[in-house]
C-alpha cells in the first residue's frame, strides 16, 4: 500500500515537473514510479512523451511499444510511435505501420498525414501527394499536412508552391514551429532577399533566442553585402551562446572580407579553442596568417588542413600563395596545378601559375596561363596586367599595345596598365632614337 501511494505521489510530481518543462527530473520521477508499478500503460506512454522532449527518440519508441503491449488499442500512442520512426530514419517501418492502421481505421486522418512526411524522405513524392489529397478529404485544414507537402514541393524545387503551402500553415496555425524560417529559406533560395529578410525578422520576433535562425539571417545579410549587419547578428549569437563555433568562424570570414586579417585571426583562434576539429578551420586560419605575412605559421595551419582534406581548395590556394610569396615558385606550382585539376576554371590559379612561370623565366607557358585565365574571365585585369608585362619583356610590341588597349577600354584608370602604356611608348621612342644615331 505504501509503495502504491509512493508511486502515485511521484506521478503527481511528474505532472508538476512537466508543466515546468523540467524533463530530466520528470523522467527520473516517472521511472521510479514505473519501477513500483510496471503495468500501467499510461505511465509508459507518458515516459515516451518525455523522452521525445529530450530527443531520445529510440528510447521513446521502446516506451511506446511497452505501452502498446499492455494496451494495444491506443491510436494516439501508435501515431506518436510512427512519428518517432520517421525521426530516427525508419521511414519504411513508419509507412508500414500507418498503412496497417489505416486499413483498420480508414477515417483517422493522422495515419495519412504523417505518411506524407515519410514518403517525402523516401523521395516518393507521388505517394506523398496521394496521401496529402486523401488526408485533405478527412481534414482540410490540417497544418501538419500542409507543412509536410511543402517539404515535398521544396525537395522538387517547386519553391513557389512550397511557400504557398507554408503560408497556409500560418493561416491555420500562426505559431506553427519554424514555418517562418522555412519560408525565409525558400525565398533566399529564390534570391528574393528582401522577402527572405522580412520572414527571418518575423521568425526572430516569434522565437528571439533561436540561434539557428539568427545564424541563417546573418548568412542572408552576407549574401546581401551587409557585412556590418551580419557581424552584428553573429556577435549576438556569441552573446547568447558563447561556445558557438559557427558564429566565430562567420565573424572571422566577415573580417577577412573586410581585409581585417588581425580580427579574422582572432575570431578563428577563438573558434579553434572551442572545436579544433571543425572542418576547414585550419585553412581559414592559415589564410589569415598568410595575409598577415606570417608565412611559417600559415604553412603550419595549411599543412594540417591538407592532411585532413587533400582537396581543400582554400588551403591549396593559400599554400601555393604562401610558397609564391616566399619565392619558391617551383613548389607553389604543384599546389596551383592541383587546384586546376579539381576546379579547371579557377581564374586565380591560372593567374598564379603564370606568375610562377614568369619567375622561372618560362614566359611562353606563363603567357598561356594568362590566356587561359582570360578565356574564362575576359576582363580580369590581373591577368591582362601580367600578360602585358610578359609581352613587354619579350619585346612583342604589337601584343603589348593590343593587351593594354583591351584592358584600358574597360578600365581607363587601371594604374598598372597605364604604367605599361607609358613605358611602352618610351621604349618605342628609345628604340626609334637609337636607330637615328649613326653607327661608328
Amino acid at each position: 500500500m505504501n509503495d502504491w501511494l509512493d508511486a502515485e505521489s511521484r506521478i503527481e510530481r511528474v505532472v508538476q515537473l512537466t508543466e515546468s518543462q523540467k524533463w530530466t527530473e520528470a523522467l527520473q520521477e516517472l521511472e521510479a514510479a514505473i519501477d513500483i508499478n510496471p503495468n500501467d500503460p499510461t505511465w509508459h506512454a507518458q515516459r515516451g512523451q518525455i523522452l521525445d522532449q529530450l530527443e531520445r527518440y529510440h528510447e521513446a519508441i521502446e516506451a511506446y511499444d511497452k505501452a502498446l503491449t499492455l494496451a494495444p488499442e491506443r491510436l494516439e500512442v501508435e501515431t506518436v510511435k510512427g512519428i518517432d520512426l520517421i525521426r530516427v530514419g525508419q521511414y519504411l517501418e513508419a509507412v508500414e505501420l500507418f498503412e496497417k492502421l489505416a486499413q483498420e481505421y480508414p477515417d483517422y486522418e493522422p495515419f495519412y498525414c504523417h505518411r506524407i512526411a515519410a514518403y517525402t524522405r523516401l523521395g516518393m513524392h507521388d505517394k506523398a501527394e496521394e496521401m496529402f489529397y486523401l488526408a485533405q478529404q478527412l481534414k482540410g485544414d490540417c497544418p501538419n499536412c500542409f507543412h509536410h507537402i511543402a517539404e515535398s514541393l521544396a525537395c522538387r524545387d517547386m519553391l513557389n508552391k512550397a511557400i504557398y503551402c507554408w503560408q497556409r500553415v500560418l493561416e491555420i496555425e500562426p505559431n506553427y514551429p519554424q514555418t517562418r524560417q522555412h519560408i525565409a529559406e525558400t525565398y533566399r533560395a529564390l534570391r528574393k532577399y528582401n522577402k527572405a529578410r522580412d520572414f527571418y525578422l518575423q521568425a526572430m520576433r516569434t522565437d528571439p533566442g533561436n540561434i539557428e535562425v539568427i545564424c541563417d539571417f546573418g548568412d542572408l545579410l552576407i549574401e546581401m553585402d551587409d557585412l556590418n549587419g551580419a557581424a552584428t547578428k553573429f556577435q549576438q549569437v556569441t552573446d547568447l551562446e558563447p561556445e558557438s563555433t559557427r558564429a566565430y568562424i562567420m565573424l572571422g570570414l566577415i573580417a577577412s572580407q573586410k581585409e581585417d586579417s588581425a580580427s579574422a585571426k582572432r575570431y578563428f583562434e577563438a573558434a579553434l579553442n572551442l572545436d579544433d576539429s571543425y572542418p576547414g578551420l585550419h585553412s581559414h586560419l592559415g589564410d589569415a596568417e598568410l595575409r598577415l605575412g606570417n608565412h611559417y605559421q600559415a604553412m603550419e595551419h595549411l599543412s594540417l588542413a591538407l592532411e585532413d582534406d587533400p582537396e581543400d581548395l582554400i588551403a591549396l590556394m593559400a599554400m601555393g600563395n604562401c610558397l609564391l610569396e616566399m619565392r619558391r615558385p617551383t613548389e607553389a606550382i604543384s599546389y596551383f596545378q592541383h587546384v586546376l585539376e579539381l576546379e579547371p576554371e579557377m581564374v586565380g590559379a591560372h593567374h598564379n601559375l603564370a606568375v610562377c612561370r614568369f619567375l622561372e623565366n618560362d614566359f611562353e607557358r606563363g603567357i598561356q596561363h594568362c590566356l587561359d585565365a582570360l578565356q574564362i574571365e575576359p576582363e580580369n585585369f590581373m591577368a591582362l596586367h601580367k600578360l602585358a608585362l610578359a609581352y613587354l619583356h619579350l619585346g612583342r610590341w604589337q601584343d603589348v599595345r593590343q593587351t593594354t588597349a583591351r584592358g584600358l577600354a574597360v578600365n581607363p584608370n587601371h594604374a598598372g596598365l597605364n604604367m605599361i602604356r607609358k613605358r611602352f611608348w618610351w621604349l618605342r621612342l628609345k628604340r626609334f632614337c637609337t636607330q637615328l644615331i649613326p653607327q661608328k
